[in-house]
């Protein structure tokens, strides 16, 4: 029989396991969040060097901007993947960022210089420091994962878009401030400045030696070819870049019709008050970001991104209606202000989520041309809007904005609708039962913060009994929580079997109730059907659950239905749960809960025509033994 086994190939041992006590993570996320200021510290700058604000094609020039800045993510993004995974991945990010402040530092002779070229001219720098950001972002994300424990990848996402976001809305803020102060010469030295800074954070950090010993075998058209069959064979990678790209497309819409949305219907009519309307948006993805940092790895980043596309769809309509509804500026203002804050959140959940995913998934040897795959990708997808948005041109494209976004929050919706469908459909237990083993999943892992302690060794397949201590009335829940490949069902107290909060959810994992005041040989039956049916079985061994310190004697009946069954045993040990007397009690306390799972036993070479009670008993007193050699080391 096959058992399910989590297995990872980096080696967590010798790294943190807090992430503020991480040197080389704290060094990659401040300078990734001075790099991110520097990214968009002068498109205030630029839209005053071309004197937007007075232009009714506002909404035109930041898309401009946008798609000319990201327009190298596109053409190099699979380049420089490949870039990542050959050469040293500090490195890279390092030369990127002092080429960029050298950029930046002639950035007005640039844009004076390209001038005479039009539209495309004007623009023209931003894509020459697009080209070296491009290569600052899969060395960035190809490298963070080497550096923090797997456990810790969404709260390391978490914190690195949490610290992005920091850094864009002090960068708008800033860049609107010093747009309205000075000339643009003053914003593109201060831009300068900041990747300096960068690449001296990035100095410091020491790579493991797993990054730098990493395979580098293959080059050119075949290291390239290797990641495409890489994608293709693995739908769920294929599916998150999918979610991206739609992601990226509808940000990009909304980004960009965000200061003709701020001047036309909030009456914001300054640069100044546009970038602090942008803020807004980093402000929701900022708290966004601490959600995730505060729930961790209790929330499966498959079900973060859902519920957070719908979320997004739903923002964006919230801004739509504020274009379109018959009220006041003020109120606009407000209920369009709130949409953007929310909309943020929820992008942060679907962007920190679907990287920590890619990052846990993807080999480390193939991170970097994957995460430049990924980003020929989403840049398809960005500048397809911000290219409809930009390069044509629209005549008072700012009154279209209602209808732009309108269309942007249907896709969103959509592709919400299409990504739950998936996930419920692609799970072994079904729809229905799949939705409410994740929700007691996240019930335990975040309240009751559940770890399970190695792998789980429950056959996926076949008959089988997961026998366990009985600490308190959790216990059945942390049980399921702990087992992800397959439902287990439990003989169950009758009266806990009938209460209505319990009723369903017990029907569902297919429970046996049992009559606790009587030799219950309906049950036992029940039990046996449910066990040659291929199904799998909890039973708590001590029939009870015992005070702390109480010793007591195991009960048969598990030696007994394995036997007549032939199932399986497996051994689990609960630890890090709160005794309480009151039954209720146990579901709204906090626990440390941890469940370990121990080798599965096959009883069948004890098999006799007729065990008799003491043969019973020892067996019973072996598998209790079995139990508690699972205990915790204190």
């Amino acid at each position: 029989m096959n058992t399910t086994s989590v297995t990872s190939s980096r080696s967590d041992t010798q790294l943190p396991p807090n992430l503020f006590r991480n040197t080389g993570f704290l060094l990659l996320w401040s300078a990734y969040g001075v790099s991110a200021m520097g990214d968009h510290i002068s498109e205030m700058a630029v839209l005053k060097w071309i004197n937007a604000i007075d232009s009714p094609q506002i909404t035109r020039y930041q898309a401009m901007i946008t798609f000319m800045f990201m327009l190298p993510f596109f053409f190099l993004g699979p380049l420089n993947g490949m870039l990542a995974d050959r050469l040293p991945r500090r490195g890279l990010m390092i030369f990127a960022d002092l080429i960029r402040a050298l950029i930046m530092f002639n950035f007005a002779y640039l844009l004076s210089k390209f001038a005479p070229f039009g539209n495309f001219g004007t623009f023209m720098p931003l894509l020459i420091v697009g080209i070296f950001a491009a290569l600052f972002s899969p060395a960035r994300f190809a490298l963070m994962p080497t550096l923090i424990r797997e456990d810790q990848l969404v709260r390391g996402n978490a914190m690195i878009s949490g610290l992005g976001v920091i850094s864009t809305m002090l960068a708008a803020a800033i860049g609107g401030w010093l747009a309205n102060k000075y000339l643009p010469e003053v914003s593109f030295n201060v831009d300068a400045c900041t990747f300096i800074v960068s690449a001296i954070l990035l100095i410091f950090i020491r790579p493991p030696r797993r990054e730098v010993q990493r395979h580098r075998s293959q080059a050119g058209v075949a290291a390239m070819s290797e990641a495409v069959r890489y994608i293709r064979m693995h739908k769920r990678v294929a599916q998150l870049i999918a979610v991206g790209v739609v992601v990226w497309l509808c940000g990009s819409v909304v980004r960009s019709t965000i200061p003709a949305v701020a001047r036309d219907f909030y009456g914001q009519n300054d640069y100044l008050g546009i970038s602090l309307f942008l803020v807004r948006l980093g402000l929701g993805m900022l708290i966004g970001a601490l959600i995730l940092t505060a729930l961790g790895d209790a929330l499966r980043s498959e079900i973060a991104i859902t519920w957070s596309l719908a979320g997004i769809g739903i923002s964006i309509g919230m801004i739509t209606l504020s274009v379109f509804l018959p009220v006041s500026t003020g109120v606009a203002y407000h209920m369009g202000g709130f949409a953007v804050i929310l909309s943020g959140v929820f992008g942060t959940g679907v962007i920190a989520s679907y990287n920590a995913l890619l990052q846990r998934i993807v080999p480390n040897r193939l991170l970097g041309r994957v995460s430049g795959i990924r980003d020929f990708c989403l840049m398809a997808g960005l500048l397809l809007a911000t290219g409809l948005l930009g390069i044509p041109a629209w005549k008072n494209i700012d009154q279209w904005v209602g209808w732009i976004l309108l269309v942007t929050t249907l896709i969103v919706l959509v592709t919400a609708v299409a990504s739950f469908t998936i996930r419920l459909r692609s799970g072994r237990l079904g729809p229905k039962l799949h939705f409410w083993w994740n929700v007691n999943e996240f019930y335990c892992k975040w309240w009751f913060r559940l770890k399970r302690e190695g792998i789980c060794t429950v056959p996926a397949d076949g008959p089988v009994i997961v026998i366990a201590n009985h600490t308190c009335s959790i216990d059945p829940l942390l049980l399921v929580a702990s087992i992800p490949n397959r439902t287990l069902g439990f003989l169950i107290a009758h009266e806990y079997a009938r209460l209505p909060i319990t009723e369903k959810f017990v029907s569902m994992i297919e429970c046996i109730p049992v009559k606790r005041e009587e030799k219950d040989t309906a049950a036992t039956r029940a039990a046996l059907r449910h066990l040659r049916a291929g199904k799998a079985l909890g039973i708590f061994i001590e029939g009870r659950i015992p005070k702390p310190g109480e010793k007591v004697e195991p009960k048969e009946g598990a030696v007994m239905l394995a036997l007549h069954t032939e199932a399986l045993i497996v051994p689990a040990h609960i630890s890090g749960t709160i005794y309480d007397k009151k039954v209720s009690r146990s579901f709204f306390r906090r626990h440390r809960a941890r469940v370990r799972f121990g080798k599965p036993i096959d009883l069948r070479k004890y098999w006799i025509d007729k065990l008799d009670k003491k043969e019973l008993t020892k067996l019973s007193n072996m598998l209790m033994h079995q139990i508690e050699d699972l205990a915790p080391v204190d």
